[in-house]
C-alpha cells in the first residue's frame, strides 16, 4: 500500500507547471529576439551616426581652411557630383546661417530651400555599396567673435532626414560639432 502511495505522489509533471514552464520559456525566448532586433537598430544608428559625424567634419574642415577675415563661398563634392566645376554643393563661410538654438542647429527653425538658397544647407549623398544611396541634411551656421574678423565660431550640423522622422527605438539626433576659426 506504501509503494502504491509513493507512485502516484511521483506521477510527473501536471498541466499548472506545463503551462507555467511554457510561459517562463516564451518570456525568455522573446526577451532575447527583442535584444537582437535593438542590437541590429542600434547597430544601423551608429553606422549613421558615424556617417553624419563624417560629413559635418568635412564641411567643418572646407570653413576652416578660409581665413577668417575673407568671406567667400566654397565647392565640394560628393558621391553624385564628383566634378568641382560643377557642383551644386556650395558652403559659404560669410556670418550668418542656420538658427542655432541651445548650442545645436535647429533643424526645425529654417527652411531647407531658403537655407540652401544663402549657401548654409546642402544635400550631401554618400554612396554605399550595391548602388545603395543616403542623403544627409547638413547645415551650418557662423558668427563672428571678436572684434575685426579675427575669428569665426563655426557650427556645423549633419542629420539623415529618414532617420530623424523616426520616433521609434532607432531615433537617433543631430550631430553637431563645433570650431573655431583663426585667432
Amino acid at each position: 500500500m506504501k509503494l502504491l502511495r509513493r507512485k502516484k505522489r511521483a506521477g510527473g509533471f501536471g498541466l499548472i507547471e506545463l503551462t507555467l514552464a511554457m510561459f517562463v520559456m516564451a518570456v525568455g525566448v522573446l526577451g532575447g529576439m527583442m535584444m537582437i532586433i535593438m542590437g541590429m537598430s542600434r547597430n544601423n544608428t551608429n553606422r549613421v551616426d558615424t556617417t553624419a559625424t563624417n560629413i559635418a567634419q568635412t564641411v567643418m574642415e572646407e570653413i576652416s581652411a578660409a581665413p577668417p577675415n575673407v568671406n567667400k563661398t566654397l565647392t565640394i563634392t560628393d558621391c553624385v557630383q564628383t566634378n568641382p566645376a560643377t557642383s551644386t554643393l556650395q558652403i559659404n563661410t560669410a556670418p550668418g546661417g542656420a538658427t542655432v538654438l541651445n548650442g545645436n542647429i535647429n533643424f526645425s527653425a529654417d527652411s531647407a530651400t531658403t537655407l540652401n538658397a544663402s549657401g548654409y544647407q546642402m544635400n550631401y549623398t554618400v554612396c554605399g555599396t550595391n548602388g545603395l544611396r543616403a542623403v544627409y541634411d547638413v547645415r551650418w551656421r557662423v558668427d563672428l567673435v571678436g572684434g575685426a574678423n579675427w575669428s569665426k565660431l563655426v557650427t556645423v550640423s549633419a542629420r539623415q532626414p529618414f532617420i530623424a522622422s523616426q520616433r521609434g527605438i532607432s531615433f537617433l539626433a543631430p550631430v553637431t560639432l563645433r570650431t573655431m576659426v583663426g585667432m
